[in-house]
């Protein structure tokens, strides 16, 4: 029970940030809530590689939703002029504006995979969700590696 409201509390908060994001009113807004978001999806995939490794599917798929949704709206926090400071605290390398193109697509590699690893949640093919969930592990560190500082 208590597993359940924290992870939807969670959710929520996520949601909430993700919705939010959409409408950023200034680029320190979108630094701190790309911060945010950031701090939340690192926290979540810890969550999820515990319900993963102790085969709570139900538990998974909703913290793997928050991927989905995160993938989906990640570019629209990262306006022009929101990369690493010394005054913002961000760590977006420059190159995420000089190879537009290529954050693009990693950003779309996260977002397939937080889609296939929800796809074999579904169909609770053990094998599967093990190797989809170490594809969206490989997502995220290859796009840090690549435009973070």
């Amino acid at each position: 029970m208590f597993r359940l409201f924290g992870t939807l509390l969670v959710c929520v908060v996520t949601l909430f940030f993700v919705g939010n994001s959409i409408g950023y009113s200034s680029v320190e807004d979108a630094v701190q809530k790309r911060i945010v978001m950031f701090k939340s999806s690192g926290a979540n995939m810890k969550k999820l590689s515990k319900f993963i490794r102790s085969g709570d599917i139900n538990a998974s798929l909703e913290l793997v939703d928050f991927h989905v949704k995160w993938s989906k709206n990640m570019h629209l926090l990262f306006p022009v002029g929101s990369e690493a400071s010394i005054s913002n605290g961000s760590d977006a390398s420059s190159d995420i504006w000089s190879d537009s193109t290529g954050f693009k697509k990693r950003i779309d590699q996260y977002h397939f995979s937080a889609k296939e690893l929800r796809e074999a949640l579904k169909s609770k093919n053990v094998s599967s969700i093990s190797e989809n969930f170490d594809g969206l592990v490989g997502a995220c560190k290859s796009c840090h590696r690549q435009f973070r500082n």
